[in-house]
């Protein structure tokens, strides 16, 4: 793997840590316009629906790359099946989300409350799933954390306090804090190892 695609995939781990809570800023301004100036109460496509695809499709991408550099340089590969996982609920969260919010904008304002139980349950069963995920693989990459470096170990626990915030979904809003942060963590595993690649 050529060092300039782990520089890629290392700025854009950080473009993506950027991104995800701009999206969440840029929702709330959104919000806020369409009550203030468009009297707009409830779920309205926007600039963040945009910025949350952006997001998804560059941390889709670093997941891969983060895959293929565990493969190529730790010849760790018991984690594939769970960063597919990942990546997998990453495409079906993002086209479930766009869906989901086009049924609510046909429910609201005549069924509010069934509205409202639709996405708190869908919330709910994401957190869950990807909570499970994140808890998986900690476990396994605490499991060789010995053969790893500190930045990968670092993630591995980050992933666990993620897992377990987002497994209780009470708390897991609480785990958004720590996405971009893990982002930022993954960017500098990928420039780490790109920079090794160039000393070699």
């Amino acid at each position: 793997m050529s060092s300039s695609r782990y520089a890629l995939a290392g700025w854009l781990a950080i473009t993506h840590a950027v991104l995800f809570p701009l999206a969440f800023v840029v929702a709330i301004i959104q919000n806020i316009i369409g009550i203030r100036v468009f009297h707009v109460r409830g779920p309205v496509f926007g600039p963040s629906d945009i910025i949350f695809i952006v997001s998804t499709a560059l941390i889709i991408y670093v997941l891969v790359m983060f895959r293929n550099l565990l493969n190529e340089r730790y010849n760790c590969r018991d984690i594939d099946t769970l960063i597919s996982l990942s990546i997998l609920w990453a495409v079906v969260f993002q086209i479930a989300s766009v869906v989901l919010k086009t049924t609510l904008i046909g429910l609201w304002p005549d069924n509010e409350v069934l509205a409202i139980i639709i996405n708190v349950s869908f919330v709910a069963v994401a957190m869950v799933t990807i909570g499970v995920i994140d808890l998986m693989i900690a476990l396994r990459l605490l499991r060789i954390k010995e053969k790893l470096n500190d930045l990968i170990v670092a993630l591995a626990y980050i992933s666990m306090v993620a897992g377990a915030l987002e497994v209780s979904v009470v708390l897991s809003p609480l785990s958004l804090i720590l996405v971009p942060i893990s982002s930022v963590v993954i960017g500098m595993i990928l420039l780490r190892e790109k920079e090794e690649v160039e000393f070699v």
